[in-house]
Order: structure tokens, then C-alpha cells, then sequence
């Protein structure tokens, strides 16, 4: 076990959150969709690989964590700190030694590192690519990185080379090949080579994750008047709305005089009329829209598939069917708007693996799409399935588990039970706290003020007797 300072760990937890970022194009599962087999065989293997993987390497990690904190590995490397920073990789081999004031993220490789107040990178072998001599740095993408002097912004290559020079008042990393710069109030764009692409006459972009072109197009603005440019700079749809959305399937939400509607984007025209009050993005070829107070759904040549009927919606098709609500109760309608679930309960969720979680008159419970009980719904609170097993309240106060037959699987005696990461939960007792595993097996003794949450690396943040705690669950049993 390792006690953390508390302020180290916040700015750890921060980085870790950064790290995630990097990775979004890794294809992610839900709990609730994954199959009972897989869900038992992760739960399984989580405790085995803490127990058995990489004995040594768990071992020599252990014996760091009592000294050290580890922030969480990306790429086969954790930024390591204590006193000093450094970098480590899954082994718990020192690749860079404690000798960095800070450091932050790992992307693309790269690892930010600061000496005294001043910031640089360093590849994944430790090698300073990138000298430590920036007032500010950004992270890597499409192998460019952000960098700070004078208040002023450029970006430098993987070999540390100036390839935008430092002369502008903000950046935002590249996506889809284009870096965007702005100077004296106005944007335009990079490529990697470092030529200017698309000149700096726009007086605002749009971006969303520090990503302005997807699709292969971005939004831009001038004279307050939105529209989308392509790579080269072509105006793709005229600069003349209020607001724009980015394109999802092709489509894109455009906002004129108080009104939404949707442009094409391959002919850059408007197919879906300005006339909604609201709207939200295509998925699965359907978008929810309203108007005057109703919801419903149209497609992408503007046909009301699901008639504005209804007070309310999820705003989303999932498994073929969109929870709606109609004077005050919410029932379900598939995608030509035909009701499938009567419109009497006084709350529903998304389906999802062909259930949904459904609330009535104070109970919950799961139903299936013949609106048939899966789980009846005689539980205070239920929470969402981990392969076959929810956790479950009863009207005692109390919490257990339950199965997709709706048979009580671990006795309902625990005060709370969180949800399922990699097979296991955090749950209370008490004032004491501790973790199960999906059969209701304690994995962690319930001896501990507080459980915080799963790190990336395996571990659980625990809290005892006023101090933060880093616990591998294989050292708990």
C-alpha cells in the first residue's frame, strides 16, 4: 500500500484524465453490453492478472508505490514522481531517472517534462527530444506539439525541429493534417510541413476536443456568421448562420433567426428546413427534433418518422426503440413511430442488450421489448447490468445482487454497491468499505473509510484513517 499526498495525487489524477484523451480512438465496450460469458471471464481474469501476471513487475511496482506515486501507464510508460519526476514503464524499470521538476502527459510517445519553470519532451527511451527551454507545451498530435514563449505559440516536430514559428496568440492541435493559429484576433490553419494552408482571415473557429477539422471539414466564422471550410480552404457551406454543429453521418444542425435545420454535406445545402426549435445531431440516420413544446424524430430528407406528438424524449434510437413521454409517464416507439411499450411508466432508460431499465409508482426494475418483466420492478434502486449481474436495493434499505432471471444472486446486506469495473465493485457496510467481485465474493475486507474509485493500473484508491491509500486488490486478500 502506498499513501499518496493528497495535492500530488489530484494533479496525477488530472494527467491520468489527459491520458485517456490521447486514446479516444481505442473502441470502447459498455458494461451493459457485454455478454454474461464475458463479463464472468473478465471479472476472473482481473483478480488472476493482479494476482499472477508479471509476479516480479507487480512486485517491484508494489515496492515503488511505498515510496513513489505512479500515475497510471500510456503507452507502455507512467510519468513516476516523488520529490522529482521521472519515467518508468510497465516493468517498473526506470527509463528516465527522478530528475525533472514536473511532468504531465504521455502522447504520441512523448512526455512533457519541466526543469525549473521551464518545459520540453521526452520520448518513450528517455531521450530529450525536445530541450526544456518553452514557457508552456501542449501535447503531441499528428506528430506536431504545441509550444509557448513570450507568450506567444508554434508548434516543434518529433525531432524537435521549429516548424511553425513562435509568433501567434493561441493554437489548437492538429487534427485531420491542419494545426490552427490565430494572430490579432483572427484563425487560419497549418499543415505538418509548416505552410500556411488556409490563411488567417477568420475571426472564430469551432472545435470540440481539441479537434477543428473532422470529417474533413471545420467550422469557421466571420462577421458572426457561421459555415464550414475543407482542408484547402473551399467553403463547403456559406458562412451565413447563427450557429453550427459539427457533421455526424454526413448531416450537420445549422442555426438561422431562432431556427435549426440541417445542411448536406457533400452538396453543402440546406435538406432538412430551418424550422425546428431545437434538434440534435443524426445518429443511425434519425435526429429528435422539436417544436412548439413536442418532440419527435425525422430523417435525412426531413420525413417526420416519429410524429411531434410527444412532451419528451431520451433523443436517441437504441436497440431499434426511443423512450418518449407522453402526458407525464414514458413508454417506447421504434423507428417508423409505431408505439412497442405503453406510455405508463414515470421514468425509463435507454434500451440496451435488449433491456431497459424502467421506474414505477417508486421501483425499479428491467423490462424486456414485449414489455414483459426481466427483473420486476420491486427493487427501491437498481443499477446497470455487468454481464448478468446488477446491483440491486431492496426495501429494506439495503443492497445485493441480482441476475438477468431477476434471482437474487448475493443476499441484500450492504449498505450501497457501486458499479462494476473490470468484474468488481466498491461497497459499503456500515461505515466501512470494501469490494466484491460479480458472485458477491469480498475481494477487499470492509475495513476502509471510503473506496474512491478503479485506477487504469489495477489498483483501487482507498481512504483510511485520514490518508489517501493506492491498494492492489491481490495484496488485500
Amino acid at each position: 500500500m502506498n499513501i499518496v499526498n493528497v495535492k500530488r495525487l489530484l494533479v496525477g489524477m488530472a494527467a491520468m484524465l489527459l491520458l485517456a484523451g490521447c486514446n479516444n480512438a481505442k473502441k470502447q465496450v459498455s458494461d451493459e453490453g457485454e455478454s454474461a460469458e464475458v463479463a464472468d471471464t473478465t471479472a476472473r481474469n482481473t483478480v488472476a492478472v493482479l494476482q499472477n501476471d508479471s509476479l516480479r513487475s507487480d512486485s517491484i511496482l508494489r515496492e515503488l508505490r511505498k515510496k513513489y506515486e505512479i500515475w497510471g501507464f500510456n503507452e507502455g510508460v507512467s510519468v513516476i514522481c516523488g520529490g522529482k519526476c521521472g519515467l518508468i514503464d510497465t516493468a517498473g524499470n526506470f527509463i528516465v531517472p527522478l530528475k525533472y521538476d514536473d511532468a504531465r502527459f504521455t502522447c504520441e510517445g512523448m512526455t512533457a517534462v519541466c526543469t525549473g519553470v521551464k518545459w520540453g519532451f521526452i520520448d518513450k527511451r528517455g531521450n530529450e527530444v525536445v530541450p526544456p527551454i518553452y514557457d508552456d507545451v501542449d501535447s503531441f498530435s499528428y506528430g506536431m506539439g504545441a509550444v509557448k514563449s513570450n507568450e506567444k505559440w508554434g508548434f516543434v516536430d518529433r525531432q524537435g525541429k521549429l516548424v511553425i514559428p513562435i509568433d501567434y496568440d493561441n493554437i489548437v492541435a492538429f487534427s485531420e493534417g491542419r494545426g490552427a493559429v490565430s494572430l490579432n484576433g483572427k484563425w487560419g490553419f497549418y499543415d505538418t510541413r509548416g505552410r500556411l494552408a488556409i490563411p488567417l482571415t477568420y475571426d472564430n473557429i469551432g472545435y470540440v476536443e481539441k479537434s477543428t477539422f473532422t470529417c474533413g471539414v471545420a467550422q469557421v466564422c466571420s462577421d458572426s456568421k457561421w459555415g464550414y471550410i475543407d482542408t484547402v480552404g473551399n467553403v463547403v457551406v456559406p458562412l451565413k448562420y447563427a450557429e453550427v454543429y459539427p457533421f455526424a453521418e454526413g448531416m450537420a444542425a445549422v442555426k438561422a433567426e431562432g431556427k435549426w435545420g440541417f445542411v448536406d454535406r457533400t452538396t453543402g445545402k440546406e435538406v432538412v428546413p430551418v424550422k425546428y426549435d431545437n434538434v440534435k445531431s443524426f445518429e443511425g440516420g434519425l435526429a429528435s427534433v422539436g417544436l412548439n413544446g413536442k418532440m419527435g424524430f425525422i430523417n435525412k430528407t426531413g420525413e417526420e418518422t416519429v410524429p411531434l406528438i410527444y412532451n419528451g424524449s431520451r433523443c436517441r434510437f437504441s436497440d431499434g426503440l426511443a423512450a418518449m413521454s407522453m402526458n407525464g409517464k414514458w413508454g417506447f416507439v421504434d423507428t417508423v413511430g409505431r408505439v412497442v411499450i405503453p406510455f405508463k411508466y414515470d421514468f425509463v432508460y435507454d434500451f440496451s442488450d435488449g433491456m431497459a431499465h424502467v421506474s414505477m409508482r417508486g421501483k425499479h426494475g428491467y423490462i424486456g421489448k414485449d414489455n414483459k418483466a426481466i427483473v420486476s420492478v420491486i427493487y427501491d434502486d437498481i443499477s446497470q447490468f455487468y454481464g448478468n449481474i446488477a446491483p440491486a436495493k431492496s426495501n429494506n434499505g439495503k443492497w445485493g445482487l441480482v441476475d438477468r432471471s431477476g434471482n437474487v444472486v448475493m443476499p441484500f446486506k450492504c449498505d450501497y454497491i457501486g458499479p462494476f469495473v473490470r468484474g468488481i465493485a466498491a461497497a459499503s457496510q456500515g461505515r466501512h468499505w470494501g469490494c466484491i467481485d460479480n458472485k458477491g465474493k469480498e475481494v477487499v475486507p470492509f475495513i476502509y473509510d471510503n473506496v474512491e474509485g478503479f485506477q487504469e493500473d489495477g489498483r483501487y484508491l482507498v481512504y483510511l484513517k485520514g490518508e489517501y491509500v493506492f491498494l492492489d486488490v491481490a495484496a488485500a486478500e
